[in-house]
């Protein structure tokens, strides 16, 4: 961790999860904070008491896919961000362990981190740009509480509701720090019986928080229920349409998102473009078709403008979305083409280049 990574920020504006940038000594030369220890609320309050205003933090953001924000809300957000994934990190690792949540420390972060995230202006455009391969779970699990928070504001749900939404965005995947790592991180594609213990996470999560008196039944529920399907071929309880809590069937849509406009071990992330088609396709069967197209015809808006790669090798620009939501979009070519993808099938967008 080099101090070319580092940045000076002012105390109030870290949030836990960051990372020390810089070890703190003693008036005696003694190491108080050693550099890259995670900062955590506890940690920041005894900071405070020692009267220091300003902190060198490592600068996470250089490692995310978009290595040069153009503009300050992008820095802001990726900054933000960053924090988020390094003190879910952190916290996940220690449930591992403990298997006790400590609901005190995520509610806070949802508070201070989460819900500012998902005010941002080009929030769902962000998260294209700073998705990774490594640390998967922890970037799927912000992400997934971004999105749903988003979802949950296009929704109408009124303040409370989205922090709680937010939280169980946060926590739907918690059950995962109860699966053997050597399945967690397996590499190849899992065997049946490894799929059979991946999906106890569900229950698994569920049992870690169902007996906290202060957390919703709402959280409890979309914990449990984000893999059940409108149709009743989810799990772990096979439940169908009006059986499935609104939380479950909102973070059930982002974790689907999420999950396929990411990276991950075994799969490589397709546009947002290709995810919407096969959205749209599982929208009157799996998904529960209002939430979904609520979702769709949202985070449509998101695409104009953006900066693709075309699969015959050439970069465009997304300049018409057309009215449907399943329509491909409209491109213009650095050549100055215009090219309508609902038209001309022979062309696909193969990624996003910039969001």
């Amino acid at each position: 961790m080099g101090k070319i990574n580092c940045r000076k920020c002012h105390i109030d504006a870290i949030i836990p999860g960051m990372k020390l940038g810089k070890t703190i000594l003693t008036e005696e030369g003694k190491v108080a904070l050693a550099e890259g220890i995670v900062l955590t609320s506890r940690i920041l309050d005894r900071l405070r008491t020692w009267n220091l205003t300003y902190l060198d933090i490592y600068d996470a953001s250089v490692e995310l896919e978009n290595q040069h924000p153009v503009t300050y809300s992008q820095q802001n957000f990726f900054d933000k961000y960053s924090g988020t994934v390094d003190f879910i990190k952190y916290t996940f690792d220690t449930i591992r362990l403990l298997k006790t949540v400590p609901i005190d420390d995520i509610r806070h972060l949802v508070g201070k981190a989460i819900d500012p995230l998902i005010h941002s202006v080009g929030v769902i455009n962000h998260l294209h740009m700073v998705q990774r391969q490594d640390d998967y779970t922890y970037h799927h699990s912000v992400n997934v509480a971004v999105i749903a928070g988003v979802l949950g504001k296009w929704l109408g749900l009124k303040e409370n509701e989205l922090l709680n939404i937010c939280l169980t965005g946060l926590l739907h995947d918690v059950g995962k720090t109860q699966i053997p790592l050597s399945i967690l991180n397996n590499p190849n594609r899992l065997t049946a019986a490894e799929m059979d213990v991946m999906r106890k996470h569900t229950t698994l999560g569920y049992r870690l928080i169902q007996n906290i008196p202060e957390l919703p039944l709402s959280v409890k529920y979309g914990v449990l229920q984000h893999h059940e399907r409108n149709n009743g071929t989810g799990y772990p309880l096979m439940l169908n349409g009006d059986q499935i809590h609104l939380f479950a069937k909102i973070v059930s849509i982002a974790d689907i998102y999420d999950a396929m406009t990411s990276d991950r071990i075994y799969h490589q992330k397709s546009p947002p473009f290709e995810v919407v088609e096969l959205m749209v396709k599982e929208m009157f069967g799996s998904l529960d078709p209002l939430i979904c197209s609520v979702f769709l015809n949202n985070v449509r808006d998101y695409f104009l403008g953006n900066t693709v790669a075309l699969d015959d090798g050439r970069e465009a620009e997304v300049v018409y979305l057309g009215h449907f939501i399943s329509c491909r979009p409209v491109v213009r070519t650095v050549d100055g083409d215009f090219i309508d993808l609902e038209k001309n099938k022979t062309l696909s967008i193969a990624k996003l280049v910039k969001a």
